[in-house]
């Protein structure tokens, strides 16, 4: 009952965004939002961001829209950088992260690199005030894409497929992430496609056994989640 009546607690408190038009759909602003909404989150854990950086924008008295100055300090101090590189990354807790210099470095040990435009960003570009947003945004990605390395590797997908499909035991190595990615949300396709021909055909013979959830959509090792919608 308690789970339920939290469920129900949830969606009396969810708020639907406005959904705003193409043409005056803001992509900068959005982008800077959603970056740093994850951000948050990494740093201090989804469920405990403090209030007051929940929405990192601010409205002025003139109705122009600004970055909180606490949001910005900590984008400047690195504060935010080290807590998530330092769970992201799997820092060693007796040599936490000090500074975007050690965040950079870290990732670069690891083989990626935060570029600007072709340019790689320094901790200086990520210290300039006004903020330069752009490096701070290419610092982001980076750590986003660290994150999909370590959840989202080629070796659990291909292990999590091959355990779940034993009628097509060979599968083909994705070649990096992204390809590891798509194979993923394939495979778990095909997978929902037979499932619900097989349901559908229970049906129209009139069988009474109960549904069962298959054993790859229902026990995918905190690969990824994906919705799919079916007429």
């Amino acid at each position: 009952m308690g789970e339920v009546q939290d469920i129900r607690d949830a969606r009396k408190t969810f708020v639907a965004p406005v959904i705003k038009s193409f043409e005056h759909y803001d992509f900068s602003r959005a982008k800077i939002c959603c970056s740093l909404t994850w951000l948050m989150a990494k740093a201090y854990g989804t469920d405990s961001v403090p209030t007051d950086l929940k929405d990192p924008f601010y409205t002025d008295q003139y109705e122009q829209e600004h970055l909180k100055p606490p949001v910005a300090s900590l984008l400047l101090s690195a504060d935010l950088y080290c807590r998530a590189g330092s769970l992201i990354l799997k820092s060693d807790a007796a040599k936490p992260l000090l500074g975007h210099d050690a965040v950079i470095q870290a990732l670069a040990q690891r083989g990626l690199y935060v570029t600007d435009q072709e340019r790689l960003v320094t901790e200086r570009d990520l210290r300039k005030r006004p903020l330069q947003m752009s490096a701070h945004l290419a610092m982001i990605d980076t750590l986003m894409m660290a994150y999909t390395v370590e959840t989202v590797s080629v070796e659990k997908v291909v292990s999590c497929i091959r355990q779940y499909s034993s009628s097509d035991p060979e599968v083909e190595t994705p070649y990096d992430t992204e390809d590891a990615v798509t194979t993923w949300i394939n495979r778990v396709n095909e997978y929902l496609k037979d499932f619900m021909a097989q349901e559908q055909r229970k049906k129209e013979t009139q069988t009474t056994e109960p549904t069962v959830m298959p054993p790859l959509l229902a026990s995918s090792p905190r690969l990824l989640s994906v919705t799919v919608n079916t007429p």
